[in-house]
């Protein structure tokens, strides 16, 4: 995601000699919207009994991210095409015209 994401800044004409701090703090906060968007367009492709256990899952504080990852691999159908078309609908709405 981190390559997706530098490109995408890249892409928007964000410069290469912008101050690090600057720059890492734009990645982060553009990381996180595209983590977001990203689980959404996961969790709408999941049945409605699936995402009231994901949420349960989620719930539960000592689950840990490989057994949240393995959830979305079992109960997404077409996981590999969701996430792809959220990828390149992101890049859409963040690139806009440049897109």
């Amino acid at each position: 995601m981190e390559e997706f994401v530098q490109q995408l800044l890249q892409d928007q004409g964000v410069p290469q000699d912008l101050d690090p701090e600057v720059r890492t703090e734009l990645a982060s906060e553009l990381t996180n919207r595209l983590s977001d968007f990203l689980n959404r367009r996961l969790i709408d492709a999941m049945s409605d009994e699936a995402v009231d256990e994901f949420n349960n899952l989620l719930d539960d504080e000592s689950a840990d991210p490989a057994r949240v990852q393995e959830f979305v691999a079992n109960h997404v159908p077409n996981q590999q095409q969701v996430t792809t078309a959220a990828l390149r609908e992101f890049r859409q709405l963040y690139l806009g015209d440049k897109a």
